[in-house]
């Protein structure tokens, strides 16, 4: 509780000294209260919950051990702070720093002190009684958590004192215990850079048995999600103050980690540290190692449909591509073929199956089949069929020949008026020719531009094959002969 003083010269003065500001707050206030902070005490566990306002509703954010008053002297309901002061004079000639007014004569404030403004004079005895009854009705606080309430609760904040067997949502933090073997020394928690006795416990960075260590190639990944720190001393969430402070990737080549920075599109194991600092000077920082794998899928194959080719043509393939996230895979399918009047697949590699015939009519049945690059090596297979018709290509070819003739010795050229076509095209200079002339038995073969140049120099009977083969499935040759009698 305050120290009362008798007369108004000892306040003002006390005034000057301690620096204290009142602030009143109205019924209106009151009754639409906006601030950005709630305080509620829990009288009966020792322990006091700040809540703060995140999108319209209360959240709990910290847990403060504290002491109240003995015998319930600690006024229960709801009030809002009047005013703050750095350091503030007690009853019985002791002392409390960061003090905030709450109520008639009961404040926030830190264990109290033999001497003003001699921070190595708190009672250590006091101090290791937070968490219990103590006081004579204020709310005794360690000096990190009685400040942090005095910086960041305005003048205004709400505060209300209740009893619950239930310490709060946040739970009771456990408390440090001083050495007693000082009557009196400095307060722990003071994050004074002066305080030879600074012992706070670090925060504690955890990762989430949800967050994935082993990541996809190429997709979306926060390196912070999962990862959660608290302040130990009052649960305070500083997930907000987690930094990545070091990316080290492993290299095979070196066979040791460099530093690297993260990313989805690059293969490997890598170690992340993440480092948080609280808001008392103290750092704690944590190692996770993270893979990123291109083996958590299947590759997949594009461009499989069932189609019709013509007899003859050429590629099982056709446009069909497979790839995996970091890699094409195309080049490693296995093409299984089982063609018309089979009854088991036979297996073509990538370059097999492009140059694949389709010799015969009919529905052939096709699967392609890709493993992934990497162990476990998942597969991923799409079956089709493709159907074999005969087409234009396939028919003969039509060869002209002009009917047996009657010519004079001497007269000359065995291709004349001879053509050929195939599929709408001219294949004229494909036509093969062998004559035979009058006495012989053999045919002997001249090239077109010798046939035509021929000479018909006996008398007699000579007879021209011409011939004309179907280049395409199933490659089937037309033949025709000319019968031309040279007369003298």
């Amino acid at each position: 509780m305050m120290k009362r003083k008798k007369t108004l010269s000892i306040l003002l003065i006390l005034t000057l000294v301690f620096s204290i500001v009142f602030s009143s707050v109205t019924i209106s206030d009151a009754a639409t209260y906006t601030g950005k902070y709630w305080l509620k005490v829990n009288e009966q566990r020792n322990v006091v919950t700040a809540y703060k306002k995140v999108d319209g509703k209360w959240k709990p954010v910290r847990a403060m051990l504290c002491s109240t008053g003995i015998g319930g002297t600690t006024p229960k309901g709801t009030f809002y702070t009047q005013g703050k002061w750095r350091w503030g004079a007690l009853m019985n000639d002791v002392y409390g720093q960061y003090c905030t007014h709450i109520t008639g004569d009961i404040l926030f404030h830190s264990v109290y002190y033999k001497e003003c403004y001699k921070k190595n004079t708190q009672v250590t005895s006091q101090f290791n009684l937070l968490g219990n009854a103590a006081s004579h009705g204020c709310i005794r606080l360690s000096v990190m958590d009685a400040k942090w309430i005095y910086n960041n609760c305005k003048v205004g904040t709400k505060v209300t004192v209740y009893r619950s067997s239930t310490s709060g949502p946040l739970g009771k933090p456990k408390p440090i215990k001083v050495s007693q073997s000082r009557y009196a020394y400095w307060d722990p928690t003071d994050p004074d850079s002066a305080n030879p006795y600074f012992i706070m416990r670090k925060p504690v960075i955890t990762v989430s048995s949800k967050k994935k260590l082993n990541v996809q190639y190429g997709s979306k990944y926060d390196l912070k999600s999962y990862v959660n720190a608290k302040d130990p001393n009052t649960f305070m969430n500083l997930k907000s103050r987690i930094k990545v402070s070091k990316v080290l990737k492993y290299s095979s080549a070196k066979k040791k980690y460099l530093k690297a920075s993260f990313s989805t599109k690059s293969l490997g194991t890598y170690k992340v540290t993440y480092t948080v600092n609280d808001p008392y000077s103290k750092s704690a920082s944590k190692t996770i190692k993270i893979k990123v794998v291109d083996n958590l899928k299947s590759p997949v194959i594009s461009g499989a449909k069932n189609r019709t080719v013509t007899w003859g043509d050429k590629n099982a393939l056709g446009k069909v591509t497979a790839k995996q996230a970091s890699a094409s895979r195309t080049s490693a399918i296995k093409t299984y073929i089982k063609a018309p009047g089979s009854s088991e697949y036979k297996v073509y590699s990538y370059a097999s199956a492009k140059n694949y015939v389709f010799s015969k009519t009919g529905t052939y049945r096709i699967k392609y089949q890709i493993k992934n690059k990497y162990s476990p090596y998942k597969a991923a297979t799409k079956t089709i069929t493709i159907t074999s018709k005969k087409g234009a290509v396939n028919a003969d070819p039509v060869l002209t020949v002009p009917g047996d003739k009657t010519v004079a010795q001497g007269a000359g050229n065995a291709f004349e008026g001879v053509t050929a076509r195939h599929n709408g095209k001219d294949v004229t200079s494909r036509i093969k020719i062998a004559i035979q002339a009058p006495g012989e038995t053999t045919y002997t073969s001249y090239s077109q531009n010798a046939a035509k140049n021929y000479v018909f120099s006996q008398v007699g009977e000579y007879k021209i094959q011409y011939s004309v083969k179907n280049q395409y499935t199933p490659y089937q040759t037309v033949s025709k002969t000319l019968t031309v009698t040279v007369s003298p």
